[in-house]
């Protein structure tokens, strides 16, 4: 069972580190716009896109930090009592799930404010906050499927290995 922890946060960590990669495009690319852009909308994006690479970053950078110090630790707490970590990772699992739906409906929520920033409001720098939107929405969509995944096969490992132990 420790083996499906390990690789549950080894592929955490793999996720954290595109995360972080992209918050630094994210960056690279609003510091282009900012810099050689020559209308008023790319220069407009700097901001709005500069935040949701600050965003990613500080999320990539915190789940890539968190998951390594959880992972040093998966085998001396299994060590200790299987039974009980197999039952707090269960449960741990189970206590998240509740975040894919709510992370879609930000997104969902992203994109219709998107919508209206671009069909109602003839401002360049609320275009540029509904791109802004467009992409974190889109970012988090892809972000949550690969989790989701993980998570989903993880949880059947657990299961699995709950059965085979009774």
């Amino acid at each position: 069972m420790v083996e499906h922890t390990i690789n549950w946060y080894k592929g955490e960590i793999f996720e954290a580190k595109f995360i972080l990669a992209f918050g630094v495009a994210t960056i690279v690319v609003a510091s282009l716009f900012r810099y050689f852009g020559s209308t008023p909308n790319s220069k407009a994006l700097f901001f709005p896109m500069l935040i949701v690479g600050i965003i990613f970053i500080s999320i990539g950078g915190s789940m890539g930090y968190s998951n390594q110090k959880k992972m040093a630790t998966v085998e001396q707490i299994s060590k200790e009592n299987i039974g009980e970590f197999v039952a707090a990772e269960k449960k741990r699992v189970e206590d998240f799930q509740y975040l894919y739906p709510l992370s879609l409906s930000i997104s969902a929520v992203c994109f219709v404010i998107a919508v209206v920033f671009l069909a109602f409001l003839k401002k360049p720098y609320l275009h540029a906050v509904a791109i802004a939107l467009t992409i974190f929405g889109f970012a988090f969509m892809v972000i949550d499927y690969f989790s989701k995944e993980r998570s989903a096969i993880y949880y059947k490992q657990i299961i699995n290995y709950t059965q085979q132990s009774q």
